[in-house]
């Protein structure tokens, strides 16, 4: 009995301590996937303000002529919330004026006009209205949308998208559509998982050949790309943020975009479905449709 008590002691006091270095080791990994999950959802609130900046950025485009300064400004006031907001006229002006400072001092921003292209503006120019707006820069109509194919004056334009240099109608130019990238700033981050999050997007190459998006993340800014579309609702004038994106796809013609993942298409009747009473071959019963995505399968005959 004296010769186990000893040994009991022995192995107690070689296990002391052993709590203590499991706690040193996991608490910390605990600590870290907890800012992880915590700095994810950061992300996720981020992106969904940048959706609604990029909404209003949109609508002050779609009826000032796509203009860049309207978009910015829309874009800048409809950060503010995220950027911690306010309670007076003051405090508002206050954010508006530091959102307008990290967008435009540290270019944390850049916004694209993918359309209209600037092949648009030379398929669908009209001289008319841009002697009536006094711009030197092209003009594209954006009246009458339902019965004109070309501009008033310019009746015979490049309005065939198979052929033209945009790809698009004169319906299509008048599509707003805008990329906005963003990068969220260090003080938007959680301690630790932030670095953490743009280390692992330069080992990954995340930016790909995007230097603007590789420039956000070499100064430790999380990049996230918003799009939004919206119809025109006055007459878009080319400027510098319109995108060149010439020719048609698919050559200007319509083609499928091919067979579904698996093979065959989609079965008339699921095999699981309690409902399936009559197959694609007008028979009665359990259809042997594939599961999945495969294609339909045959048709047993009535079990009746």
């Amino acid at each position: 009995m004296k010769q186990r008590h000893q040994l009991r002691q022995r192995r107690q006091r070689r296990q002391r301590g052993a709590s203590l270095v499991e706690a040193a080791i996991v608490i910390p990994l605990l600590l870290f996937i907890f800012l992880g999950v915590l700095q994810t959802a950061m992300v996720f609130y981020a992106k969904s303000n940048l959706n609604y900046a990029t909404f209003e950025a949109a609508r002050a485009g779609s009826v000032n002529n796509a203009d860049m300064a309207a978009i910015t400004a829309a874009f800048q006031k409809a950060l503010v919330p995220y950027y911690g907001g306010g309670n007076t006229t003051a405090e508002l002006t206050a954010k508006l004026a530091q959102v307008a400072q990290d967008i435009n001092t540290n270019g944390a921003m850049r916004i694209e006009i993918l359309s209209p292209t600037t092949e648009s503006f030379s398929d669908f120019n009209s001289p008319a209205l841009q002697a009536q707006m006094r711009v030197t820069e092209l003009v594209i109509p954006n009246v009458a949308l339902d019965e004109l194919s070309c501009p008033r004056d310019v009746p015979g334009c490049k309005s065939d998208s198979k052929t033209n240099s945009s790809g698009q109608s004169l319906a299509d130019a008048n599509l707003l559509k805008l990329r906005i990238t963003y990068g969220i700033p260090q003080t938007k981050q959680m301690p630790l998982a932030g670095r953490f999050y743009t280390w692992a997007l330069k080992q990954t190459g995340a930016a790909g050949a995007d230097a603007f998006k590789l420039g956000l993340i070499q100064a430790n800014r999380i990049p996230v790309v918003t799009h939004t579309t919206l119809r025109m609702q006055s007459n878009a004038v080319r400027n510098a943020a319109m995108v060149s994106s010439p020719g048609q796809g698919n050559a200007g013609v319509a083609t499928d975009p091919g067979p579904l993942a698996g093979g065959g298409g989609l079965p008339s009747c699921a095999w699981w479905d309690p409902s399936c009473a009559i197959c694609s071959s007008g028979a009665t019963g359990d259809c042997g449709g594939g599961g999945g995505g495969g294609g339909g399968g045959t048709c047993p005959p009535a079990n009746r």
